[in-house]
């Protein structure tokens, strides 16, 4: 019975990524360059432009995490949703590895999608969880936020 749990979860991540793409394609400032190959099949074949950030590390990182819809499964505030764990006092080192990869039958991988400089971004926006201080916008299409 464990198996519909996990196509569902696996099934709404796709849901999610492909809403988060469509967010950055709607953004305007990035681009992604794809390969077709003879079989068919579409691959990325560079990272996506960068966008001039416009806030410190950990409002960019905020603006990453509302843009690519962490939010659906992590919680507005990255303290757990109804499907993501919480990402209080996650590691730094394993947030760039599951962003980019994915984590388990779940979170789907997101490489291709960000910037090296968005995990850096996420990364740091996720070590502000819990302390007070951390940016809890949700308009990131706005240059300047406000809280």
């Amino acid at each position: 019975m464990r198996v519909l749990p996990n196509i569902v979860c696996t099934a709404l991540g796709i849901i999610l990524l492909a809403g988060g793409m469509g967010a950055a394609h709607a953004e305007g400032t990035r681009t992604r360059t794809t390969t077709t190959t003879t079989t068919g099949t579409t691959t990325p074949t560079a990272a996506p432009n960068c966008i001039t950030p416009t806030l410190d590390a950990a409002g960019e990182g905020r603006r990453a995490f509302v843009r690519m819809n962490c939010y659906s499964c992590h919680g507005g505030s990255g303290h757990g949703g109804t499907m993501g764990p919480s990402l209080v006092g996650v590691e730094a080192g394993e947030v760039g590895d599951a962003v980019l990869n994915g984590e388990g039958e779940g979170m789907p991988p997101f490489k291709g999608y960000l910037c090296a400089n968005d995990i850096a971004n996420l990364t740091t926006y996720l070590q502000t969880l819990g302390t007070g201080t951390e940016p809890t916008f949700m308009e990131w299409w706005i240059p300047n936020p406000t809280q």
